[in-house]
């Protein structure tokens, strides 16, 4: 119990509130600039792939970007099923089926898991094969939930199913939230040819409440020490 409250103790004191009582947190510079560059690229995607967290489904999501994202076609995919309780999970996947919302509970770590979502991916891209030469697909969250895990995972799939003539560069994966800093593309498969992009995660600029933003300190999105 003791470990529990030093984290959110931790996480109470890297907080800032506003007067309204919202809550200042982790927005590096670097993090704004990818936002901008992020809203630019979804208007080109044909496809987005929103990564949360499976612990906290609703918490992880990037609000700023749902309006966006809402328009696009998506697929929700809940990483760190196997850190999650399947029972609550499962609820939360029926609940986002009633929205009439793609969701898929995944562990980005697993072939298998990763392979379930590209085959979504495919059925969902399926109307656009057959008229565009090229697709795009965005992957996009908050730090810390497994995006760069995931895009690495795809990369070894897809170099297995698909006759990739190129190299494959492997996106960066790093403890800390954050780490993937820069928006780079990779291509994945040939005729049509498919890219990836690897975007960093973004947090919104302002956590609306004390409970939104101790859900994610525990869930490892916000940084706890930088250097």
């Amino acid at each position: 119990m003791g470990g529990l409250k030093g984290i959110v103790k931790k996480g109470l004191g890297e907080m800032a509130f506003n007067a309204g009582g919202g809550v200042i947190n982790w927005f590096p510079g670097h993090m704004a600039a990818a936002t901008r560059a992020i809203r630019n690229r979804l208007k080109l995607a044909d496809l987005v792939i929103e990564v949360r967290d499976s612990r906290i489904p609703l918490s992880s999501a990037n609000e700023d970007l749902q309006p966006q994202l809402s328009s696009k076609r998506r697929v929700i995919a809940l990483n760190k099923k196997d850190l999650a309780n399947p029972n609550i999970m499962h609820k939360w996947v029926h609940y986002f089926d009633s929205c009439k919302m793609d969701c898929i509970p995944i562990n980005s770590n697993s072939k298998s898991s990763v392979q379930k979502l590209l085959e979504l991916v495919e059925f969902k891209l399926k109307e656009v094969i057959s008229r565009e030469p090229t697709l795009l697909v965005m992957v996009v969250g908050v730090p810390n939930v497994g995006k760069s895990a995931l895009i690495n995972s795809i990369h070894q799939i897809a170099h297995s199913r698909f006759p990739v003539q190129e190299k494959m560069k492997r996106a960066t994966v790093g403890p800390l939230p954050g780490v993937t800093q820069d928006i780079a593309g990779y291509k994945i498969a040939h005729q049509p040819s498919i890219y990836v992009l690897d975007t960093p995660g973004v947090l919104v600029p302002s956590i609306p409440d004390i409970e939104t933003g101790l859900k994610l300190a525990l869930a490892g999105t916000q940084v706890h020490e930088l250097h």
